[in-house]
C-alpha cells in the first residue's frame, strides 16, 4: 500500500516531537536522580550524558519493538520508508536515532581532532595551516545554521523536520488521514519565510564579522611590516650617519688614530699633522691651530 497521499503535515509532526521531548526530559531527570545516588562525584562527571541516555532509551525501545513513540501515538502518525510503502527496518530507525541524538557530538569531536592534527602537523606550511583552521572553524559553527535552514524548509514544504530523517529517508504518515481537520497552513509558511530570512541575516552578519576580522589581521600584518621596514631604514640611516661621522674629511677614509682639536673637530692623526705642516688653522672652521694643541684620543671608536 502506498501512503504518499497520507503524509503527515507540520502540526502533527511538531506536536509529536514536542510530546516526545517532554517525556524524554522527564526520563532524563529520573536518570539524573538515580545517578545522584551513586555519589556527587559520579553525578558531576556523568550527568551530562543522562539526556543522551534518555533519548536513546526512549526512542530505541520504541524502534526495537516496532512501536510508536508516545508523541506519534498522540498525534496519530507512524514512520514509513522513503517509498511510503512499509515500516522502515529496525536498523534504519536505529541509524536515524543515533544520527539525531549523537550526530552533533560525533561531528564536533571529529572536527576538534582534525583541528589538533592540523595544529600539531609541522609539515603543513603556516599559510595553508591558517586557511585549514579557518575552514574547520566555519564547519564547527555551521550545524546551527544548517538546522535552521532545514527547519525553514520543513515549515514551507511540510517535508522532514529532522535532518536524520532526511538522511535515512524516513517519512511520517497519518494513520487516519481522512479524519484530519481542515485548517490553513499559511502560518507555518510565514514562519518558514521568517526563519529563512533570520538565518540568512545571521549568516550575512557572521560573514561580515569574519571579513572584518580578516581585514583587521591584514591591517595588523601590514602595519607590522611597515614598522619593520621603517625601523630597518632608520637603522640603515643611523649606520650611514655613524659611518659618515667616523670618516676623516681630509682623506675621506675611516679615521685612524682619531685626533681632537681645541675647536672640537676630529681628524686622522697623520692627516691633521700633514695639514698643519702647510698652515696653522683648523681644516673645518679655520681657527688658529698649532701642533701642540691637538690631542690624540685613546680607545675612541
Amino acid at each position: 500500500m502506498n501512503f504518499r497521499n497520507a503524509r503527515a503535515r507540520q502540526p502533527e509532526i511538531v506536536r509529536s516531537i514536542q510530546k516526545d521531548s517532554r517525556y524524554t526530559n522527564e526520563l532524563s531527570e529520573d536518570f539524573s536522580d538515580l545517578l545522584r545516588l551513586t555519589g556527587p562525584r559520579n553525578w558531576i562527571k556523568y550527568n551530562l550524558f543522562t539526556k543522551l541516555m534518555a533519548e536513546l532509551t526512549y526512542h530505541g525501545f520504541a524502534s526495537l519493538n516496532n512501536l510508536q513513540t508516545l508523541g506519534e501515538e498522540y498525534t496519530g502518525i507512524i514512520q514509513v520508508d522513503a517509498d511510503y510503502k512499509q515500516i522502515p527496518s529496525r536498523l534504519l530507525q536505529i541509524s536515524a536515532i543515533l544520527l539525531e541524538f549523537g550526530g552533533d557530538a560525533l561531528y564536533i569531536k571529529v572536527l576538534q581532532k582534525l583541528n589538533r592534527h592540523i595544529e600539531d602537523n609541522d609539515d603543513i606550511v603556516p599559510e595553508a595551516k591558517s586557511k585549514l583552521k579557518s575552514i574547520v572553524k566555519c564547519m564547527l559553527i555551521s550545524p546551527s545554521y544548517i538546522k535552521a535552514l532545514h527547519k525553514s524548509l520543513f515549515y514551507l514544504r511540510s517535508d522532514k523536520y529532522q535532518i536524520s530523517k532526511r538522511c535515512t529517508g524516513i517519512n511520517y504518515v497519518l494513520i487516519r488521514h481522512w479524519l484530519q481537520p481542515e485548517f490553513s497552513l499559511y502560518g507555518y509558511k510565514i514562519l518558514g519565510v521568517v526563519t529563512f530570512l533570520q538565518v540568512t541575516f545571521s549568516v550575512a552578519i557572521a560573514a561580515f564579522e569574519t571579513w572584518k576580522e580578516h581585514k583587521r589581521k591584514q591591517f595588523e600584518i601590514t602595519k607590522s611590516l611597515k614598522r619593520f621596514i621603517n625601523r630597518d631604514n632608520y637603522t640603515k640611516q643611523i649606520e650611514g650617519q655613524r659611518n659618515a661621522s667616523s670618516s676623516c674629511i681630509l682623506c675621506l677614509e675611516p679615521r685612524m688614530h682619531t685626533t681632537l682639536t681645541p675647536c672640537g673637530h676630529l681628524f686622522c692623526w697623520g692627516c691633521l699633522l700633514d695639514w698643519l705642516d702647510e698652515r696653522y688653522e683648523c681644516p673645518l672652521c679655520r681657527e688658529t691651530l698649532k701642533k701642540c694643541q691637538v690631542v690624540q684620543l685613546q680607545n675612541y671608536l
